[in-house]
Parts: C-alpha cells; structure tokens; sequence
C-alpha cells in the first residue's frame, strides 16, 4: 500500500466576506486603475474580479454598478 500525506495548516481558501469584495471591486473598476494588478496585489485570480462583479449586478440589480458590464453579444 503507498504512502498517504496529510497537509494540516491553514485553510488555502479564503473567505472574503461581502465589504471586502465591494473594496476590492471598487479599487479594481475605479476609474483609471488596472483590474490586473488590483488582482495581484489581493492574490486573486482576474477571473474572480468579474465573477464577483457579475454575481452582483445579477443577485442585486438594485445595488450600485461597480463598473461597466461589458456583455460579450
């Protein structure tokens, strides 16, 4: 039978409560700023800046447009 290692340590994922993203967001679609090093600098990946945003303006149409939805049609 082979050898089975158990990593015990801290969680790698992390949890980003709901004002944690809307500060990042805010940052990463200010006007002028780069999403990419927004990214870099939070340790996340670009995807996860539009994913996020997206989910927002989808779950919370009422709530304030971080930046520009750019739609791909």
């Amino acid at each position: 039978m082979g050898q089975i290692t158990v990593f015990s340590g801290p969680e790698r994922r992390r949890r980003w409560n709901d004002e944690q993203r809307l500060q990042i967001l805010t940052e990463a679609f200010a006007p002028g700023a780069c999403p990419t090093e927004v990214a870099r600098r939070h340790e996340i990946a670009t995807g996860q800046l539009y994913t996020c945003r997206n989910k927002l303006t989808v779950d919370a149409p009422t709530a304030p447009l971080v930046g520009p939805v750019r739609r791909p049609w």
